[in-house]
């Protein structure tokens, strides 16, 4: 599962400081096939626009 977030610190909002802690809502596991112990950040950068 992918999420996207604002910041690091939006996700230190719902996570607690622990950032590689999963972190879940009680109906994940209806939806998801293996509820991971951890997960993994990275960062998206976006990139300039394409000249016209």
């Amino acid at each position: 599962m992918i999420s996207l977030w604002e910041s690091e610190e939006a996700i230190r909002a719902f996570a607690g400081d622990d950032l590689e802690r999963a972190r879940y809502y009680p109906e994940d596991a209806e939806y998801l096939l293996e509820l991971e112990p951890r997960c993994t950040h990275y960062e998206v950068l976006k990139g300039p626009p394409a000249s016209e």
